[in-house]
């Protein structure tokens, strides 16, 4: 039985998004088991969004209109609505009026829901953080619009999880159990007038056994920022530090999510579903010996149909067409296929993050093993680990690793998507362990110099020191 379900849409200004809102609630929420509540917050534009809207809505069932006496902010329009002026329903879901429902979305949500501890549900969005899809882009400088996020949405829902656990629930589209309203309240007015609000109610609740949830096969798409005023950062900034008081462990929480909260499948989502320039293909020869010599097989092979860009050694010259850098690679830098020649284990780790396909180049360097610092970084010992997920190859065999790259490139999403998760979950534990050693070694770095200040502070020549400033300030002339 699907539960009735209160949909509150607090109303500020931006009359444009606000129908578009109120459009899309009318073609896909169906009023026989639901309803909807629109609550005017008296902010610019207030008569004449009024009007409109009342025109926009007339007389259809299952729609209601308030308005309140003066401005409340978002928590407190939220509160009075659910708290006051509507205490019924089964569930209740907080919808931005600058947000856009699509067909089928309150049904996906209200599924995940129903699901065991399930307190909050979010819906996948163009624009809700780590809720948007696609989240990473793969060509810098593009932008997430909203056909784009459809799209991707459309290819991709259907190889994901019908849900995910979330750290927290994205406020734009905000779904609860009626029975957690009313054990634990709604909204804290700390957080008034708004943001951070729907991030204190999820660890509030969570503190009690209840999971925040996306529901992956929902979409409400969302403009972002038109239905709230004022000095958006200040806020922003002050409830932030109000959550990190409240709950230290938010921001680590939120970036394990993003280490290993997601799928291969959500995180290579804009290179699985490509669009616009060439793909991106990225290669670094700073270790190789005769790296101009690799380069220019490699752009032989693949110059044609990528855009590819490299880390040479200095005073190394790139083919033409090549974008080069001197930064290390940014795991967060999504490209479409890597290149790894002789790679280590940390290359791995690294490439499992930033690109969908790899192609392994094995080049039988002379060097003695020992006196490698890629041999005893273990480059030989990886090969077998990366062998199925990369065509391995030696340099004279690049251009059937195009191919090979190319046929990859080509095949049914759903096997990609399986293969792209099996090398996730092969080299996730190498990097979550890579991780927690790393800040291991943090921690006895820190724990080290306390102890050497503390022997400082201790020591004879520290009191010296202190005994000879305080009679220098003393001194004529010194202040």
């Amino acid at each position: 039985m699907t539960r009735s379900t209160l949909v509150v849409v607090p109303v500020y200004g931006d009359l444009d998004s606000l129908l578009r809102c109120v459009d899309g609630l009318i073609e896909h929420l169906d009023t026989d088991h639901h309803r909807v509540l629109l609550v005017n917050d008296c902010g610019p534009d207030v008569d004449t969004i009024e009007r409109a809207l009342l025109d926009r809505i007339a007389d259809r069932p299952g729609f209601r209109y308030e308005r309140n006496d003066h401005n409340l902010g978002f928590v407190g329009t939220c509160n009075r609505a659910v708290l006051e002026l509507d205490t019924g329903a089964e569930a209740v879901l907080l919808l931005n009026s600058d947000a856009v429902p699509t067909a089928g979305f309150l049904d996906a949500m209200l599924a995940v829901l129903d699901e065991e501890r399930t307190g909050v549900v979010t819906a996948r969005s163009d624009n809700a953080t780590i809720a948007s899809i696609p989240y990473r882009l793969t060509n810098r400088g593009a932008a997430r619009t909203e056909a784009r996020t459809r799209a991707v949405w459309s290819e991709i829902a259907p190889l994901l999880p019908e849900s995910q656990v979330l750290p927290v629930a994205m406020g734009f589209c905000f779904l609860t159990r009626r029975e957690l309203i009313t054990e634990h309240g709604l909204f804290d007015e700390a957080f008034a007038p708004g943001y951070g609000e729907e991030n204190d109610y999820c660890l509030r609740i969570a503190a009690h056994g209840w999971l925040a949830k996306i529901a992956n096969r929902a979409l409400v798409l969302h403009a972002g920022g038109k239905s709230f005023a004022g000095n958006r950062s200040a806020l922003r900034a002050a409830h932030q530090r109000e959550l990190e008081r409240r709950y230290p462990f938010l921001p680590e929480a939120v970036a394990a999510y993003q280490r290993h909260g997601m799928t291969a499948t959500e995180r290579f989502a804009d290179v699985l579903v490509p669009a616009g320039p060439a793909a991106r293909l990225a290669v670094d020869l700073r270790h190789v010996e005769d790296a101009a010599g690799l380069a220019r097989q490699i752009d032989s092979a693949f110059g044609d149909g990528f855009s590819l860009e490299a880390r040479l050694p200095a005073g190394t010259s790139a083919p033409a067409g090549w974008a080069v850098t001197s930064d290390d690679p940014n795991p967060d830098d999504l490209v479409t296929a890597q290149i790894l020649v002789d790679p280590t284990p940390g290359d791995l780790v690294t490439a499992n993050r930033r690109a969908a396909y790899w192609v392994v180049v094995r080049t039988g360097s002379a060097t003695p093993p020992w006196s490698s610092p890629r041999y005893r970084a273990g480059a030989d010992r990886v090969v077998d680990l990366a062998r199925p997920f990369a065509d391995s190859v030696t340099p004279d065999e690049l251009e059937s690793a195009r191919e090979g790259l190319e046929n990859s490139m080509l095949a049914p999403l759903d096997g990609t998507s399986a293969h792209l998760e099996r090398r996730w979950a092969a080299f996730l534990p190498l990097e979550l362990a890579a991780a927690e050693v790393g800040a291991d070694d943090a921690s006895d770095e820190v724990a080290r110099l306390r102890r050497e200040l503390d022997d400082l502070r201790t020591s004879r020549s520290f009191r010296t020191g202190q005994a000879i400033a305080k009679v220098a300030s003393r001194l004529p002339g010194r202040r």
